[in-house]
Order: structure tokens, then sequence, then C-alpha cells
């Protein structure tokens, strides 16, 4: 008999801490008879999505990342082309330089068939003389 009186005591005292709150006058749910539960949320969706998210921004920083270093490659293709037409800019410049001067002028001249002319002579059409220079007729 005294197992049955400590586990009743036992009980008693549990119940005790455990106590209802009283209802109030006026509200509907103080009415209610029972313990209030709260009603949780389930976990999994929450969960699911928060893992969705954490692999949708993985996902897109791996593309991102992706993408970062094919334009780093296409940057370093494009630079190197751009120092390779500068030299030959630079090399056709030179040419055109050399072509241009009097010297290249003079030897393309000889290669042609060309050579290179006398004093000029003028006619003087008053007196019917040639001369070289017309400043020399007497003017």
């Amino acid at each position: 008999m005294e197992t049955k009186t400590v586990e009743r005591t036992k009980t008693a005292q549990s119940t005790s801490r455990t106590a209802r709150p009283r209802p109030r006058a006026g509200h509907p749910a103080a009415a209610r008879s029972g313990p209030r539960t709260r009603p949780s949320a389930p976990r999994l969706p929450f969960v699911l999505l928060v893992l969705g998210l954490l692999g949708g921004a993985m996902i897109t920083l791996l593309m991102l990342h992706a993408v970062l270093a094919e334009d780093t490659f296409e940057i370093a293709t494009l630079q190197r082309e751009n120092r390779e037409l500068s030299q030959q800019e630079q090399t056709l410049r030179e040419q055109v330089m050399r072509a241009e001067s009097p010297e290249a002028i003079a030897k393309a001249a000889e290669e042609m068939g060309m050579y290179p002319g006398e004093e000029p002579q003028f006619l003087d059409l008053d007196s019917g003389q040639i001369t070289e220079n017309p400043r020399s007729t007497g003017e």
C-alpha cells in the first residue's frame, strides 16, 4: 500500500506543478478546456527551402566563376592580338618611311629607267633665245 501512496503523491505533485491557467472572463479561448498547445509548423518544408536556396546560391556562384574565367581568357587573347597588331603597325610605318625617303625614290626612278633632268631651260618669246635662267635676259 505504501507504494500506491508514493505513486499518488508523485502524480499529484507533477500535476500541481503544471497547473492549468485560470480561464478569464470574456475570452472565448479561455472557456476551452484542456491544455493549450502551440501549433508547430512543419520543419521539412523549411529545411528543404533553406537547402534549395543554398544549392541555388552555390550553382550561381559556380556559373559566375566559370563566366569570369572565360572572360579572363578572352581578355588575355585580345591583349595578345592587340600587341601583335601594334607591332605589325609599327613595322608597316617603318616600311612607309623608308619608301618615302629621297634615296628610295631616286633608286626606284632609276630602276624604272628615269634619269635626273638637266638645268631647266627657258624660251624668251621676245628674242626667241633659249636661256637657262630667265632673269639673265635683262629684265
